[in-house]
């Protein structure tokens, strides 16, 4: 593709011609949507896996209370029984299966826009109807995790060939308790600056 090669990690730079501009516009389209597809299946396997572990306790430990409660050992008994009614509560607050089905749901749509992407004819009017899918799919995204989103990046930059370079520098407590929260984003910020004055 015409100017794709002159593109750096989804930050750009300035195009020489129209034609290279489009071609550079369908290109961090294409790299935002094959992103996010894959930011939506590392949710999706991660409420995935919760909502596994959930039912898994659930069965384990309630089986452990009718045991007890046959053997007579109440005092065990009412342990189980509380650390029951705990990971229920946990269940309904955060329900990961719920979260799981709509970042499945999300995930598939843009591997939709993703191929539609692919098919389409390389104009302006088309780039403006691929963005305004985009946008339409956005709207009922929840708020973003963005340590997960920023792994997500990192790999569809190493799917492309990227160098190590250009990764995000995420350490290991931001990949494991991303999922969670978000912090440690003022040395990330940083690297992205100095990233900027590179291009």
């Amino acid at each position: 593709m015409a100017g794709t090669d002159q593109r750096d990690n989804g930050l750009g730079q300035a195009q020489t011609s129209a034609e290279e501009r489009l071609a550079g516009e369908f290109y961090d389209l294409e790299f935002s949507v094959q992103k996010s597809r894959r930011y939506h299946e590392k949710l999706c396997a991660f409420y995935g896996v919760w909502r596994d572990w959930v039912k898994i306790v659930s069965v384990i430990v309630g089986s452990g209370v009718f045991i007890l409660v046959a053997a007579e050992i109440k005092h065990w008994a009412e342990l189980f029984a509380a650390l029951v009614a705990m990971w229920a509560i946990l269940d309904f607050m955060f329900s990961p299966d719920k979260r799981a089905e709509a970042h499945r749901a999300l995930g598939e749509r843009f591997t939709e826009l993703a191929q539609k992407i692919h098919r389409s004819t390389r104009n302006e009017q088309t780039l403006g109807e691929l963005v305004a899918c985009r946008l339409e799919i956005e709207k009922a995204e929840p708020p973003c995790k963005r340590l997960v989103d920023l792994q997500a990046r990192n790999e569809e930059c190493r799917s492309r060939g990227f160098p190590s370079a250009s990764m995000v520098p995420l350490n290991t407590w931001q990949r494991v308790f991303g999922y969670f929260a978000t912090f440690g984003m003022g040395r990330l910020e940083r690297w992205k600056d100095a990233q900027h004055r590179q291009v």
